[in-house]
């Protein structure tokens, strides 16, 4: 219900429990959905391109919608799965770079990928920004891929990127957040990538970020624990 979800955006905003969505004036967005996406109905990404329609402008949302043979997966140029099937890790190969022509909608003119990382994968303990994680259904340990220029110092950007339901370290180990294709634009282009971590539990048995409320019922704001946790963390690695 597009129209309902974008009133509880403009009442979230008016009591002060998310920024004012006129902030997303300047804003890109890049969605994608297959056509052979049988776990999440595209239909459900049309309402989410309404919905941005909504706050941004047309001009600055690009929707690669129904890509024929692709499944529910994150589709890469030459790493995963067949690209038609529902199959662990949920990274397909597809012939197309979802994490180039993301990254390129979002940030512009971009340098050409790396074809062989020059960066490292940095541990980072999601302790330190939320108590208890575990209690949140989050891990003990997130990721961060650091190029190398980022490390020696360059200023660098924060790209953070959220790992779908089953697709945590936890449960994949490292299948999505080093072969998702993103850190080979990033090692080039003065990019952190920061991958936060959620494990299963009870109330979250496929290891899914929060986006009903079974952890907070303000999951979709920013007291919202998960997200709060994620906000401190890119406070963290940008200082």
């Amino acid at each position: 219900d597009v129209a309902a979800s974008v009133k509880a955006t403009n009442d979230a905003a008016q009591a002060g429990a998310v920024d004012a969505p006129s902030g997303l004036q300047d804003a890109r967005v890049f969605l994608f959905v297959g056509a052979d996406d049988t776990v999440v109905n595209p239909v459900v990404m049309d309402a989410l391109q309404s919905y941005y329609a909504s706050f941004v402008p047309s001009a600055s949302i690009l929707y690669e919608s129904r890509r024929p043979s692709t499944s529910h997966t994150w589709p890469t140029l030459d790493y995963g799965g067949p690209c038609d099937a529902v199959v662990s890790p949920y990274v397909g190969k597809c012939s197309y770079d979802a994490a180039g022509a993301a990254l390129a909608q979002l940030y512009g003119t971009l340098a050409p990928r790396a074809s062989t990382l020059g960066g490292s994968f940095v541990p980072v303990p999601q302790g330190a920004f939320v108590a208890d994680p575990g209690s949140h259904s989050l891990d003990d340990t997130a990721y961060a891929y650091v190029p190398a220029s980022c490390a020696g110092g360059d200023t660098c950007k924060v790209h953070v990127s959220f790992h779908g339901c089953l697709q945590g370290a936890s449960q994949v180990a490292d299948e999505f957040y080093a072969h998702n294709g993103l850190n080979e634009w990033a090692d080039t282009n003065h990019l952190v990538v920061l991958y936060p971590q959620v494990v299963k539990s009870g109330a979250n048995p496929e290891g899914c970020w929060d986006f009903w409320g079974y952890d907070s019922a303000d999951f979709a704001k920013k007291t919202g624990p998960q997200m709060a946790m994620v906000r401190a963390m890119i406070d963290g690695i940008s200082h």
